[in-house]
């Protein structure tokens, strides 16, 4: 339902103060390895940067130490569970949408997740990877960005690159938008399962 999560245009920082978010049960297949390794990277050309992430589940402690390893103690923000209103404001006040998913170690993959949908529809520019059922929401350096799994020299790459020129932040968040729109919004979506039942039960 998009009118619970309004596009809203976002002010690029010109003070390097840019502020990262990823949102999601704190699992292998969420990539968050690969998301403190590509921030550590942005981190370095700016020192400014912070980064939240919001969730629960049993590598919280893992990967808390990890970002300890990487220096990052003083920029990454563990929030743990916080509700969805509290869940839309942190979107709103941040920049880019973390979400490199990869494959288990049980091959398991995701579908298209919630939270980067929900993200988009914001107008977070989404950094993700080819992975699962995310392609079918993002066209690559379209209406997102997409690298491999577990590639965060690709990924902390893009996100410099796309830092550097706020004007195609920009269009990725409008393209971003509209894509969840035209694919995902639960009213059309709700309209089109109803006329394929009617189709089906006319035949």
């Amino acid at each position: 339902p998009l009118d619970a999560v309004p596009f809203r245009e976002r002010a690029w920082p010109k003070d390097g103060t840019w502020q990262f978010v990823q949102a999601c049960r704190l699992i292998e297949k969420k990539g968050l390895r690969t998301s403190l390794r590509a921030f550590a990277a942005f981190v370095r050309q700016f020192p400014r940067a912070r980064f939240a992430i919001a969730g629960e589940g049993p590598l919280l402690e893992p990967i808390r130490d990890f970002a300890r390893e990487l220096g990052l103690a003083n920029h990454v923000q563990f929030t743990g569970f916080i509700s969805q209103a509290d869940l839309r404001e942190l979107f709103y006040r941040s920049h880019i949408f973390l979400h490199p998913s990869e494959t288990g170690p049980d091959g398991n993959q995701e579908g298209v997740p919630n939270s980067m949908l929900e993200a988009m529809a914001t107008g977070l520019p989404v950094f993700a990877t080819v992975h699962g059922g995310i392609p079918e929401a993002i066209a690559n350096e379209v209406s997102g960005v997409l690298v491999a799994e577990r590639d965060h020299e690709a990924l902390a790459a893009k996100l410099l690159e796309y830092a550097s020129s706020p004007d195609r932040l920009a269009s990725l968040a409008r393209a971003g938008a509209e894509a969840v729109a035209d694919k995902f919004e639960q009213e059309r979506n709700v309209r089109q399962l109803e006329n394929y039942y009617f189709e089906a039960a006319t035949r």
